[in-house]
């Protein structure tokens, strides 16, 4: 029987949700207290992760969407990274609509404190924006210059076909494969285009049987990243996904913790 406790591989989230609130969730919607973070790590570690990455962030009226909300939503980041020992990887918000605001807090929290990874950025839960716009390109250009990645859940295909044409350097982590087998294919064949581009399982997808063989015939194992979504997904499912696939152990290192270690420079 397989031991979550002893997976055999070292196993890094690339994808999780940490200080959401259990209303974001549909689990208890009257309940506005945030999902606490020792419980949220526990769950992790008992399907045998490691460490864990992203951002803080849920569904912003227009009146909420302010730098302020969105600074606060960072800082809740760093203090569960600081929580946790660090089991919790900060991922920070920007938005092109406080642009100069978004800069500083790039600026400072590489240099300052140590974060590498902006987003998972969702767009149409902050008021609605394209990542390829003109107005994102300094916090692009910025990213790349620091050598940051970027998780985007994407509006379109066409949002990281643009960004990347514009900075092809840059280290662009798609989220999600989708359930569509055609987008899934057309978003590791981008992927496979770039030296740093990637894409990580969380979401929907991972569930199809031979999904991760698929992506590693159009794109090489160098491309995928182990990610679950959590809260919002079972963990354990996406741990047994990947090991059901009967992979090589290299394949599992590098999905599992070592191509995320590589582009986070960790």
């Amino acid at each position: 029987m397989f031991d979550f406790k002893n997976p055999g591989y070292e196993i890094i989230d690339a994808h999780v949700h940490p200080c959401v609130h259990h209303a974001f969730l549909d689990i208890t919607a009257e309940n506005d207290e945030a999902v606490d973070n020792n419980a949220f790590v526990a769950v992790l570690r008992a399907a045998g992760i490691s460490r864990a990455a992203g951002s803080v962030g849920w569904r912003l009226t227009e009146k909420e969407l302010t730098w302020e909300t969105l600074h606060g939503f960072n800082l809740k980041a760093l203090s569960g990274r600081d929580g946790t020992g660090g089991f919790l990887i900060p991922g920070i918000c920007v938005h092109p609509r406080f642009l100069k605001e978004s800069l500083a807090e790039i600026d400072y929290m590489y240099h300052h404190e140590n974060v590498r990874l902006i987003g998972e950025l969702v767009s149409y839960m902050m008021g609605g924006y394209d990542y390829a716009a003109p107005e994102m390109d300094p916090i692009w250009d910025l990213a790349d210059q620091l050598g940051m990645v970027v998780d985007l859940h994407l509006n379109s295909i066409d949002e990281p076909r643009r960004i990347l044409k514009k900075f092809p350097g840059l280290k662009l982590v798609i989220a999600h494969p989708t359930a569509s087998p055609q987008e899934y294919e057309a978003r590791m064949r981008l992927a496979a285009k770039y030296p740093n581009a990637a894409l990580d399982i969380s979401g929907s997808g991972p569930n199809a049987w031979g999904m991760l063989r698929k992506g590693i015939k159009w794109a090489g194992k160098e491309k995928l990243l182990f990610g679950t979504d959590f809260p919002i997904r079972n963990p354990g499912m996406y741990v047994a996904g990947v090991l059901f696939e009967r992979l090589s152990d290299e394949e599992n290192a590098a999905i599992f913790a070592g191509n995320f270690r590589r582009l986070m420079s960790m």
